[in-house]
């Protein structure tokens, strides 16, 4: 007898996820086009690896505004713990987005984990990928998707310098 394995889908709409930081009069919405992508990776499975990829938008004065995210790719370093998207794949969508007017914002990658949190390796990869980036923005967002449903299963972190911070996240409009 063959076995069946189902894989979980997201609802076909999400409502679009606000992050609020103290101190910052600018929010942060994670579209619903975005929090399907990313939320299709999940690491539901026992033996399910990290994926991710890489996150496009806009920033205003009032607001940063995740609209698309990219990634997995062909190539890219997976395990249960550890994500490394392929830089050439990864470079590309980020040229592709940019032809048609979509900003680079950051990364985005799973947790194995309900809540996810920010890991040691996870700082040291946002305050490099700040160091190194060439961005239109001021600061550089990852976004860490765990098993739990929007907002709770999300974490997003920005990094304009030396120390990520952690946004307050909960459901919201657009």
């Amino acid at each position: 007898m063959a076995m069946m394995f189902i894989r979980w889908r997201p609802r076909t709409v999400l409502s679009p996820v606000v992050g609020h930081l103290n101190g910052v009069a600018q929010s942060m919405y994670i579209h619903g086009e975005a929090l399907i992508h990313v939320t299709r990776h999940q690491q539901r499975g026992a033996w399910a690896t990290e994926a991710g990829g890489q996150l496009f938008g806009s920033v205003s004065e009032e607001a940063v505004r995740i609209v698309a995210a990219t990634g997995p790719y062909m190539g890219d370093e997976r395990s249960r713990y550890r994500y490394r998207s392929n830089p050439q794949s990864a470079q590309a969508a980020i040229s592709r987005s940019a032809r048609v007017g979509l900003l680079y914002l950051g990364e985005w990658h799973t947790h194995a984990e309900d809540e996810p949190e920010l890991s040691g390796s996870d700082e040291d990869a946002i305050t490099t990928l700040r160091a190194r980036s060439k961005l239109n923005a001021s600061a550089v967002v990852l976004l860490i998707v765990g098993r739990a449903e929007p907002p709770r299963g999300l974490a997003v972190y920005s990094c304009d310098g030396q120390t990520p911070v952690k946004w307050t996240l909960s459901c919201g409009e657009a």
